[in-house]
């Protein structure tokens, strides 16, 4: 009997295997579809370009020359463009990710900050932090089709997850502003009673996390009620002087950790949503100022403004597993999945 029992179990180990590098094989499938690849774009603010990262290689694979002070960036849903605002030109440069070369660049207005792109991949919505407008842009027609009033000094736009809403923070004026994705309408504008910086939503898009300049850590907003209802704050200090406060804030894609830069010790604070605990800080290099996640939530990547770099860390350990130089004064950044040149053509 103990010969069969020894070929039983071989041939269990043996489905189990095949059975694992399955799913691994349809894991990696549903990370990058054949022709795409997950890139990491940094904007250089004082290099006048951007930095191209090859997440999977750790490696810096193309610097690409934009307008002057590049801002904001924003990956396209179907990956087939990549746009930055220019702060001084008052542009946004198209990018095609395949060639990493620019292919367009399109008058928006005065100092234009961050930006985000429409579910259908239509419209770029661009703040205007030179006045008090947000400029839509028709992707397809490459001009501006509208602008709408969000209040002085708009400087984030950040889509929904559910793709129905773009947010936008209204420095001048102190406030949250919800537009209606489609029609652009404004739907409802929450007072955030400070200066606001960075936002990220959870998932299920009931709420806000807000980083405000002094505070070294982030407001919570809850989207239904339309109010601030509370506060997570370091006491290393809760407020910091100017540049060095709490800047960046990203959820990992589930939803159940917050992960912060605080430029105040120069590191990234990973905090659980659940009961807001601080659990951990990830060291990183100076100043760091913009966080985002891979789509699978396996890496993390943090722009390093003081030190002219960018960590990745792997979230599973959370630990930096590389810190690569980039560009001068790099700020925003965007992961995402793009279009690239195949690496195994069809026969």
């Amino acid at each position: 009997m103990l010969p069969i029992m020894r070929v039983a179990v071989l041939i269990l180990t043996l489905i189990s295997a095949s059975s694992a590098l399955g799913a691994e094989s349809e894991s990696s499938t549903a990370k990058s579809a054949p022709g795409q690849a997950i890139r990491a774009y940094i904007t250089n603010f004082e290099g006048d370009g951007v930095s191209v990262i090859d997440t999977s290689q750790s490696q810096v694979i193309a610097q690409i020359r934009t307008g002057v002070k590049p801002h904001g960036v924003a990956i396209a849903p179907n990956g087939e463009a990549v746009y930055v605002s220019n702060e001084s030109d008052g542009t946004l440069t198209v990018i095609d990710p395949v060639s990493n070369q620019v292919v367009n660049t399109i008058a928006v207005g005065e100092r234009p900050n961050q930006i985000a792109v429409s579910e259908d991949n239509r419209h770029v919505f661009v703040t205007l932090n030179g006045g008090d407008t947000v400029a839509i842009v028709d992707v397809a027609a490459a001009k501006v089709s509208k602008v709408v009033r969000v209040g002085r000094a708009p400087h984030i736009a950040l889509l929904s997850p559910d793709g129905k809403r773009v947010y936008v923070t209204s420095e001048g004026d102190m406030k949250l502003v919800a537009l209606d994705a489609q029609s652009w309408e404004r739907l409802f504008e929450i007072p955030l009673f400070g200066w606001p910086r960075v936002l990220a939503v959870s998932p299920d898009g009931t709420t806000a996390y807000q980083t405000m300049r002094w505070l070294n850590g982030v407001l919570i907003v809850d989207l239904q009620q339309h109010k601030v209802v509370d506060r997570i704050s370091f006491e290393t200090p809760t407020f910091a002087p100017e540049g060095k406060d709490a800047h960046g804030p990203a959820l990992t894609p589930d939803g159940h950790e917050l992960w912060l830069t605080t430029q105040t010790s120069d590191d990234v604070a990973v905090i659980r949503t659940s009961d807001r605990k601080l659990l951990q800080r990830i060291p990183v290099g100076d100043d760091p100022n913009w966080i985002a996640f891979s789509p699978d939530g396996g890496l993390a990547v943090v722009s390093n403004t003081g030190s002219n770099s960018v960590s990745i860390i792997n979230v599973g350990q959370r630990s930096v597993t590389a810190t690569l130089p980039v560009g001068k004064a790099p700020k925003r950044l965007a992961v995402g999945l793009v279009s690239v040149v195949s690496a195994t053509p069809d026969q």
